[in-house]
């Protein structure tokens, strides 16, 4: 039945009413009256429930459903990504609503890092029954990841280059999320990464070559970090600045070799850097005296255990697949990479069999990935009665140690070279604490924090022109870094007892 014909029988009835009640609609009751209110309102809500029931219950394909219905088909998905500005790091979500049920749709992220190269990830997914898509609880049918994983589109980015180099270290401050529905694109949203959350900045190149972050609400003496890079030279700064937002303590980036006024390679480093970073941090007025946390990665994590063992000021360390045995320098001599008040420190070299020479020839001429730890397996079973001299004399630290050594580390066995510092700690029943994690296939990690691309598995050393290779899967160094990045903070915190 049709609403005209709904409302045309309605019509007939009241007539059909005021006729029989001919009397009391013309009674001369005061129009206030309880009654005849009564009367007036009872026929409206009569009038309205009619009408709603023969729309919704008697017509099976009424006016009001086919609105309702048409509503449905005008809906456009809506994306939510959020936070929309986040510190690097920090979680992220994204969801989807106002799909239809088992809906097929896909989710793109994209990037464009520092070298101007093209970073993409993909997943395409299935509406729940809600019609919604929750990338924290939701696995894709198919795309650049597996498996539940809210940091998968982030960390499965993988790189379309557009010149001639490409690192693993991506710097990408603008994320393109985008919604696509059979092929077309929806909607998009960016996400802004940031390094730098309500921090100052000063650049230092006396007495100490860095660049030291400190939070803009301290006004207070506060323990302080201090961030040790690797062998790659100079300092560290998007590190140093994402651990100063991060855990809102003063953190300086240090420089031990490979700029202007220090050492050009990593040979004969002078521990005396440390400690003017040490003395020049105590001169500070917002840094806690004598309550340093040292971060380093690779050479910088031996470097981190070899100076707390010397330094009591030094109370927390952090090493990223270090090593604790110190190796010879990297450079031009056959030479210690640290020296203390002019001596050089004991330690092995780095050999190489005749089987690894001729694959590191063959990659170096094929352009293919070298890995590196076998030489260092190697050079740990030809100098076997050399190892104790040259293992870092831990247990004379007053720092407690949080080491990350992961088996599968393309790089060096940062695994067994960490456990040289965890078990020297135990058979002297070192009085603080001390832990080893251990992922494996995380490979050598040189991306500490988590929603980070973690697929380029292998970076190019210009001065040998070859490729080493990191070891280790994307998703198992993304969950590597997921994990250990939360327990970093943690343990910096508990340590350094900072609020």
């Amino acid at each position: 039945m049709k609403h005209f014909q709904i409302f045309q029988f309605i019509l007939i009835q009241q007539m059909k009413y005021k006729k029989k009640n001919a009397l009391f609609w013309q009674s001369p009751l005061p129009s206030n009256s309880p009654q005849r209110t009564f009367n007036s309102y009872s026929f409206i809500k009569i009038f309205l429930g009619v009408f709603l029931i023969f729309s919704l219950g008697v017509c099976p394909r009424g006016a009001v459903a086919e609105k309702i219905e048409k509503s449905d088909q005008s809906m456009e998905p809506e994306l939510i990504v959020q936070p929309q500005q986040v510190l690097i790091g920090d979680p992220i979500w994204i969801q989807v609503n106002n799909l239809s049920a088992n809906q097929m749709v896909t989710i793109t992220i994209s990037g464009q890092d520092q070298l101007g190269n093209i970073w993409t990830s993909e997943a395409t997914f299935q509406a729940k029954a809600n019609g919604t898509v929750d990338i924290a609880s939701d696995a894709p049918i198919e795309g650049s990841y597996q498996g539940v994983d809210q940091a998968g589109l982030f960390w499965s980015m993988t790189c379309k280059p557009t010149g001639e180099y490409v690192s693993p270290f991506a710097v990408m401050h603008l994320l393109t999320v985008t919604l696509m529905v059979n092929g077309e694109k929806k909607v998009s949203q960016n996400i802004e990464r940031i390094a730098y959350q309500h921090i100052e900045q000063q650049n230092l190149t006396e007495p100490i070559v860095g660049v030291f972050f400190k939070p803009q609400e301290i006004t207070q003496p506060t323990p302080a970090l201090i961030v040790l890079g690797g062998s790659e030279g100079g300092y560290n700064q998007g590190w140093a600045a994402v651990l100063a937002s991060k855990t809102r303590m003063p953190t300086l980036a240090l420089a031990y070799f490979g700029l202007e006024g220090l050492p050009s390679t990593l040979e004969n480093i002078p521990l005396e850097t440390i400690q003017k970073a040490i003395d020049w941090l105590n001169q500070q007025p917002t840094v806690k005296k004598d309550c340093f946390g040292l971060i380093g990665a690779s050479r910088g994590g031996e470097l981190a255990i070899l100076a707390a063992s010397i330094f009591p000021q030094i109370k927390a360390v952090v090493g990223y697949t270090p090593s604790g045995i110190i190796w010879e320098g990297i450079g031009n001599q056959h030479t210690s990479a640290w020296t203390f008040q002019g001596k050089p420190f004991p330690y092995l070299r780095v050999m190489i069999s005749d089987e690894m020479n001729k694959l590191f020839l063959e990659a170096q001429k094929n352009g293919t990935v070298y890995f590196n730890a076998p030489s260092f397996l190697y050079s740990l079973k030809m100098q076997q009665s050399q190892i104790p001299e040259a293992t870092i004399p831990v247990e004379n630290s007053k720092a407690a140690f949080l080491l990350i050594g992961n088996p599968q580390d393309g790089v060096w066995p940062s695994d067994i070279l960490s456990k040289y510092t965890i078990d020297r700690l135990r058979e002297h029943n070192y009085p603080h604490s001390y832990e080893l994690l251990s992922y494996n296939n995380g490979g050598h990690m040189l991306i500490p924090y988590p929603y980070y691309p973690t697929t380029m598995r292998k970076f190019y050393l210009p001065t040998v022109k070859v490729w080493e290779g990191l070891g280790g899967t994307a998703r198992d160094a993304a969950k590597a870094a997921e994990d250990s990045w939360r327990k970093v903070i943690e343990f910096l915190y508990r340590e350094l007892e900072t609020e």
